[in-house]
């Protein structure tokens, strides 16, 4: 928890210094993270017999749960992750990583979602369609639905989670999620640069007079966290920046202080106008975080700042809100100003041309080539890889190739099969 008497580091280089010499003191005397837990397999219950010993499950499986913390993949790899739910996440590889970090150009009390920034109960409705609609239109990418439905690689079906909900806290919308990133130079850059959202451009701070910045460092814990702790991961997405960004979430619920947790720390900095612009410099003004990509482009284009809703979004809020009835939330999202208009979100067929486009330059294979597969020797990781040239799989990856989405074989697909048809 943080107390806000911390010392006032002369800038942010010898704040950052200190945390992740710190860090790693904390990865050296944690127990739990020198040697990698034993984890029995879980048959199902019909293979159960009395005095059965259960099989432990490899480090180097691809079931292992702990594969984030324990591998030897690059650290700048993301680490392909089986999830309670069967599906497989991309998460940022947290081998050498005992913090995650959010950076913040001062201290803010107490510190909120977006979502509960001077919000009031009536306007959440308002926040949350505007990111329904969006999860609505990434699930009319080709890609994404691939993901979803599964692929098949070495005769084995996976899926992926990719986290649409908190995919749209990096695009513009208001959610109940606190970003943090397992790169420390990630955080680096939001604690030094400001954002304009008029022009949707960051600056770095020059003032020397500003008030000081925050350094926030949480420290993680095998045993709770992604599990009995709403930290969630985003990682390596379709849409690029929460893989550029080394994403990962926290969930917090309304009246809820981020200050206040118990294993989150902070260092407070001056800012340093020579530092701030030599880090703005390194992540080339921002957009080596915030790259050009199909997703930001049609938001602008099409939904910012436009007050103009699909019903098929008013039905997804339903969706999630089953105690609300579609009438009372249209007629909700009317009186705040907005147009409820017939037609479902999706991507044009000139934003899917350049999808197709980048396909052609090598997108999917430098996509796979950031993934690392616990016990593989290359040939999942090679089929992964070769999908494009899968007759079954061609129709996500090549213009022109009439295909039908099986709403029931996938799962936020077939959660929101109503609202895409």
């Amino acid at each position: 928890m943080v107390t806000g008497n911390e010392y006032l580091f002369p800038n942010i280089d010898d704040a950052l210094e200190y945390v992740l010499k710190n860090e790693q003191k904390a990865l050296a005397s944690d127990r739990k993270r020198q040697v990698a837990p034993c984890v029995p397999e879980q048959p199902t219950s019909s293979f159960l017999k009395p005095g059965m010993i259960p099989k432990l499950i490899s480090v180097d499986s691809l079931d292992y749960p702990y594969s984030g913390y324990f591998n030897n993949a690059p650290s700048e790899s993301f680490v392909m992750s089986r999830l309670a739910s069967g599906r497989y996440s991309l998460k940022p590889n947290l081998c050498e990583r005992k913090y995650l970090f959010r950076g913040e150009t001062e201290f803010h009390s107490p510190c909120t979602p977006s979502l509960f920034r001077k919000n009031k109960q009536k306007q959440y409705i308002e926040e949350l369609a505007i990111g329904q609609e969006m999860e609505l239109l990434m699930l009319s990418h080709p890609l994404v639905q691939l993901l979803d439905l599964g692929v098949e690689l070495n005769g084995q079906l996976f899926r992926f989670e990719m986290n649409l909900f908190g995919l749209t806290q990096h695009y513009y919308n208001k959610t109940c999620f606190l970003d943090m990133t397992s790169s420390p130079q990630v955080a680096a850059f939001f604690a030094t640069t400001d954002y304009d959202w008029k022009t949707d451009t960051y600056s770095p701070i020059l003032d020397e007079e500003h008030v000081t910045g925050v350094l926030y460092y949480y420290s993680l814990d095998i045993d709770t966290d992604f599990k009995k702790v709403p930290l969630t991961t985003i990682g390596l997405q379709v849409f690029p920046r929460s893989g550029k960004q080394y994403g990962f979430l926290y969930k917090l619920t309304k009246g809820q202080d981020f200050n206040t947790f118990p294993r989150l720390q902070m260092m407070r900095f001056k800012h340093d106008p020579k530092i701030a612009q030599r880090i703005f410099d390194e992540f080339h003004g921002g957009k080596d975080l915030f790259p050009d990509d199909i997703l930001m482009n049609h938001w602008k284009a099409c939904n910012r700042d436009k007050l103009v809703l699909s019903n098929r979004t008013v039905l997804a809020n339903q969706v999630n809100n089953p105690g609300s009835s579609v009438d009372d939330l249209t007629h909700e999202l009317e009186n705040l100003g907005y147009e409820i208009r017939d037609y479902i979100p999706t991507f044009t067929k000139d934003e899917l041309k350049e999808y197709y486009a980048a396909i052609k330059k090598g997108f999917w294979n430098e996509f796979c080539s950031r993934i690392y597969i616990p016990g593989d020797n290359g040939s999942i990781l090679n089929a992964l890889k070769s999908l494009p040239s899968d007759k079954r799989y061609k129709w996500a990856f090549e213009e022109g190739i009439p295909y039908t989405i099986d709403y029931n074989q996938g799962v936020v697909l077939k959660k929101f099969a109503s609202c895409l048809k």
